[in-house]
């Protein structure tokens, strides 16, 4: 990521690898889900959810919406992962606002009691 900001909302690529068990993997791109306030502080990491083209009709994959050539894929808001920047390459869009407010939701309905 050298010299590029980080913000909520980024749609980066990057490299899962290695993975455990049905981690998904690979080259693929992520959006950042974490709170300005977390990437200002933890510079090293990010958290993300990783991007999927397959549509399984679950609820809790929004559409990818704001990020011209990913229109037909999905956020995985089942398998957030905190990653070190080191993983992450070029930002290649930011999600509407709309969008990550619904994979955020779902990380909510997911992570808090």
């Amino acid at each position: 990521m050298a010299g590029e900001h980080l913000a909520p909302g980024a749609v980066a690529w990057s490299y899962l690898e290695p993975v455990r068990g049905r981690e998904q993997g690979g080259r693929r791109p992520v959006v950042v889900v974490a709170t300005q306030a977390y990437l200002d502080v933890v510079d090293t990491l990010a958290i993300v959810v990783p991007v999927t083209r397959t549509d399984r009709g679950w609820p809790n994959h929004p559409v990818l919406t704001g990020v011209e050539g990913l229109e037909q894929c999905f956020a995985m808001t089942e398998q957030p992962r905190t990653l070190s920047r080191e993983r992450l390459g070029p930002v290649i869009g930011v999600v509407s606002p709309e969008c990550l407010q619904e994979i955020r939701l779902w990380l909510g309905e997911f992570i808090v009691a």
